[in-house]
């Protein structure tokens, strides 16, 4: 209808310019304007046909079931509504939905943190195991190239015979190994350690340690592991293994001075060695200050010690001003030059500059300062308690004035005060007022070390008064352990990154089995591992991992020594057992030393490397002893040994290593009876087995060299286990016979098991040795198959009387044999009558 209404109005519109033609003017403005919006019109109008479209559309719907008008009719009448959300978008419409959405938002990002952070703390690892392979694949390069820089695969360490060849453990009648290929020197497929630097150097020491020990001659464990360490470059750094082994020594060596008394004075004299190192390396420290530092030191030629000391506060006090010694009404270095010249060990001189002190406020009449000195020195760090009571007063009253007083010759000599009173109290409030006296480490460590006493004997310690009313509680070592504690270890070692600082800390306060404990576990010193067992093996010969006391943090919560020296041992146990035999025998002396120590470390390195011959010998009462001689040198000491070693492998099923460990020792019978059970387990198994019949053979062959050395015994045990394994071979054959269905020699055979009666007259009797225990019980439990066996044979030859006689012998005994075999006897019988 569109379309026609437009087509009628461009018609029109036509007629009026053919009129505006004919000369109508009077209309010809409202044609013109008509012909414009017709032209427009044209323009936007669309000359389509919709009814092909609409009859297309109608059969679609038609096709699909639809009604066309139902369609438009429902068209028409439905409405769209939309809601808030569809037009303006929201995440969450109520607070539980809006909190729930925020916590997932949050989980999805902390994933993702946590798998970027993954990426990248794998691509690190990646980097540095790359870094790792390319150094390990560059030692080994080196070692290939300089083969007697480390222990190539196969080789001995230095020290140990080139001649080491094990040979197969052998019985004295000539009895070889029945191990198998490989039990003779090293498991076969094994990587040799690659020993290098201080670990190869260790491994030498400790051979010696062992030797000097089968030899009872005295060793310096310390000293040899530090000149072992020494031969390794220490890169420069400050705290490095060998100042460890150094520092251990010193201490360890001020021990021996002392002969064996109260544990008190032998932990004295350890602490005594302790500050002797500490002033040791003062005194080097100086020296080097002003070595490099000469034109400020104004030494001069051939200075004493006490120009040492006084050059050195030269230069330590370089923006202070003139010194007392270098211009007259300079500032007053007195107690400074005396605390230094106690640093550095300089006692001597302490003592000339003490004497120019004239201190009138000490307590007992007619002592000054350097009379308490002197008496300290003289007795290498200790002052009786009457002098440790007037030096306490004068402590006490040194506090009380050091607020007014900020010179820094004060705080000096309060703290010598303190030093010689050894009092806990007061030194405790001199680190709490002035905690920046000490500079290093080293320093805060002499004071505390200096400072320690043992417990008074006239009182103990605790809040005790001395008889004026004054404090006089000693400064103990559990004291100074305790207060260490209190800090992590990453306190003394640099935030962790000089671990063996720590280390030297805990050496200075005796706590020896912290140190071993910190190098074993902690991360921080996991390139240490080596040395902390070498230094459990160190503490342990000199029987010193205990001289701590209770207050040593290891003993608290340390590793088992023992275990510590036996898990390195175990490294070497498949390349080199001789290796391992030196590290297994000092974790045995860790353990206590005792014989079944040994035995049960000899044992794991017997049955895991298998070198028999090297370890133990040739074996027998006159056979040449093996390796394990070095380490129990007594020769029935040793057989006890190797038959408890038996024993255990016995008692853990290792059956074979048994039977070899007995004949070692020279107790055949001993192994004879493990044979006997083992051949009489696989007696039936090997009638149908080859497998089977193969073991049981070669276990004949070893009983057969077992049972040679008993041909001269005649003990009741020996005679038992000889005829049980002439029983059990007789009944091997008499079973063989069965299956191949040959009755006459089975019943040949029967005549030599006397054990099973074919008489009536003799049925009590092997009854009675049955029930009390005579029959051996290998071979009593093979009786229901032989007699199963022999009912058959003489079934077959209607032997009625004898076959009774079998049925008889076991129903009288329902506990040995099976109601099913005696059943099977009695219907053979009554088949036979």
């Amino acid at each position: 209808m569109a379309a026609m209404d437009w087509d009628s109005l461009l018609q029109n519109s036509e007629a009026l310019a053919a009129r505006d033609s004919q000369g109508l003017p009077r209309v010809d403005r409202d044609i013109r304007q008509v012909e414009q919006y017709s032209q427009k019109l044209r323009a936007k109008a669309q000359r389509i046909d919709p009814s092909a479209d609409t009859l297309a559309a109608t059969r679609l719907l038609a096709h699909e079931g639809l009604n066309t008008r139902k369609l438009t009719r429902a068209l028409q009448t439905f409405e769209l509504k939309p809601t808030y959300e569809d037009v303006f978008e929201v995440e969450t419409s109520t607070v539980e939905e809006y909190l729930q959405q925020m916590h997932q938002m949050t989980v999805i990002t902390a994933i993702q943190d946590a798998q970027r952070d993954t990426m990248h703390a794998f691509e690190e690892y990646m980097d540095e195991c790359m870094e790792a392979d390319w150094a390990a694949e560059k030692r080994q390069l080196f070692d290939e190239v300089m083969p007697s820089n480390g222990l190539r695969p196969g080789a001995i360490p230095s020290g140990y015979a080139s001649s080491y060849a094990p040979t197969p453990i052998r019985s004295p009648g000539g009895f070889t190994s029945g191990a198998g290929p490989g039990t003779p020197g090293f498991a076969s497929g094994a990587n040799a350690a690659q020993l290098t630097g201080r670990e190869k150097a260790y491994t030498d020491v400790v051979h010696e340690l062992n030797e000097a020990g089968a030899q009872r001659q005295p060793f310096n464990a310390v000293a040899k592991f530090a000149a072992a360490c020494a031969s390794e470059p220490s890169g420069g750094q400050r705290s490095t293994m060998q100042k460890c082994w150094e520092l251990l020594q010193a201490i360890l060596d001020e021990a021996k001075s002392v002969s064996a008394g109260a544990r008190s004075h032998h932990v004295e004299a350890l602490l005594r060695g302790a500050r002797k190192h500490l002033e040791a390396g003062h005194a080097s420290y100086v020296q080097n200050i002003i070595h490099n530092n000469r034109a400020q030191a104004n030494l001069g030629g051939g200075p004493s010690k006490l120009g040492l000391i006084c050059a050195f506060i030269r230069i330590r006090e370089k923006d202070a001003g003139a010194m007392d010694f270098d211009q007259h009404g300079g500032i007053d270095t007195t107690w400074q030059c005396i605390y230094y010249c106690l640093r550095s060990g300089f006692h001597q001189e302490a003592l000339q500059m003490a004497k120019s002190i004239k201190d009138h406020h000490l307590g007992r009449a007619g002592h000054d300062f350097s009379s308490y000195l002197k008496e300290w020195v003289d007795n290498q760090g200790r002052v009786s308690n009457a002098s440790a009571a007037a030096l306490s007063q004068e402590v006490e009253r040194l506090l009380k004035h050091s607020s007014a007083t900020k010179a820094a010759s004060h705080k000096y000599k309060v703290m010598l005060y303190t030093l010689l009173a050894g009092d806990r109290k007061a030194a405790e409030h001199l680190l709490r007022e002035t905690s920046t006296l000490f500079s290093t480490i080293e320093d805060f460590m002499w004071f505390k070390v200096a400072l320690v006493r043992p417990p008074r004997p006239d009182r103990p310690t605790g809040n005790t008064m001395f008889s004026d009313g004054m404090p006089g509680e000693v400064y103990t070592l559990t004291d100074l352990q305790t207060y260490l504690t209190q800090y992590p270890d990453t306190h003394y070692s640099h935030g962790g990154r000089e671990p063996l600082l720590y280390v030297m800390v805990l050496l200075y306060s005796l706590q020896f089995r912290g140190a071993v404990t910190f190098l074993a576990k902690h991360a921080s010193a996991k390139t240490y591992r080596v040395d902390a067992v070498h230094l459990a093996i160190a503490l342990q010969h000199h029987q010193a991992l205990d001289a701590g006391g209770e207050g040593d943090i290891g003993a608290r919560s340390g590793v088992d020594i023992a275990s510590v020296i036996h898990r390195y041992g175990r490294s070497f146990v498949t390349q080199a057992p001789e290796l391992a035999l030196e590290y297994y025998m000092l974790a045995a002396a860790a353990k206590g030393g005792s014989l079944a120590d040994k035995g049960a470390l000899l044992r794991e390195l017997l049955t895991d490397s298998r070198a028999f011959g090297f370890l133990l010998g040739s074996g027998g009462a006159g056979g040449e002893a093996g390796a394990i001689e070095r380490f129990v040198p007594d020769g029935d000491q040793r057989r006890q040994l190797i038959e408890a070693v038996a024993h255990d492998c016995q008692m853990a099923a290792q059956l074979d290593w048994a039977v070899e460990l007995y004949m070692y020792a020279g107790r055949p019978t001993a192994a004879l009876n493990i044979l006997n059970q083992q051949l009489s387990d696989g007696l039936e198994a090997s009638l149908v087995d080859p497998a089977k019949a193969e073991e049981v053979e070669q276990v004949i062959r070893r009983g057969n060299a077992a049972a040679a050395n008993l041909v001269t015994a005649h003990g009741v045990a020996d005679e038992r286990e000889k005829q049980a394994f002439a029983s059990l071979k007789s009944s091997l054959n008499l079973l063989q016979a069965s299956r191949r269905g040959e009755t006459g020699v089975v019943q040949q055979t029967l005549d030599e098991l006397q054990f099973i009666p074919q008489e009536e007259f003799r049925l009590h009797r092997c009854v009675a040795d049955v029930r009390s225990g005579a029959l051996h019980t290998a071979v009593a439990a093979r009786l229901p198959a032989l007699l199963q066996a022999v009912g058959q044979a003489l079934a077959a030859t209607g032997q009625a009387n004898r076959l009774r006689t079998i049925a008889g012998f076991a129903s009288e005994l329902p506990q040995r044999v099976p109601q099913h075999v005696f059943q099977e006897l009695n219907r053979l019988h009554s088949a036979v009558s």
